[in-house]
């Protein structure tokens, strides 16, 4: 059985910019089951304003499993954000900045999918907070 993995929306919009988003599913698809977090297509749709990328957008929400953020992963997400605020001294506009990877990064972890994202930066920062598995793409 394959890995999980859930697609971040810094790596998916690298792939937008460079027209390579359906080799990469192909190539990825062969070693992991990719889902998508609700949180990434609306991240992805609030940014696309051409009609092509609104429908692939559509595509990937018709045909890949998409995992909806609970009430209990929006309560972590809120525990998170305070300990990085207490613990890590993190501003709280940063913080606020932050809670769309946060919700990304505690759905992936709870259905046990490998995060991929091009935003080491920020997940790395998270993961000293929250347990889970990513990797930087």
């Amino acid at each position: 059985m394959r890995q999980k993995a859930v697609l971040d929306t810094s790596f998916l919009i690298e792939h937008f910019r460079k027209g390579s988003v359906y080799d990469t599913f192909l190539n990825l698809n062969r070693f992991y089951h990719i889902s998508f977090s609700s949180v990434v297509l609306m991240e992805l749709l609030s940014g696309a304003y051409d009609t092509a990328e609104q429908k692939l957008i559509e595509q990937i929400k018709n045909n890949f499993t998409v995992v909806t953020v609970t009430e209990r992963q929006w309560y972590v997400a809120g525990n998170v954000m305070l300990r990085l605020r207490k613990d890590k001294k993190v501003d709280p506009l940063r913080i606020k900045s932050l809670l769309a990877d946060i919700l990304i990064a505690v759905s992936a972890r709870d259905i046990g999918a490998v995060l991929i994202t091009r935003n080491e930066k920020d997940f790395k920062l998270i993961k000293e907070i929250l347990d889970f598995n990513y990797i930087p793409y």
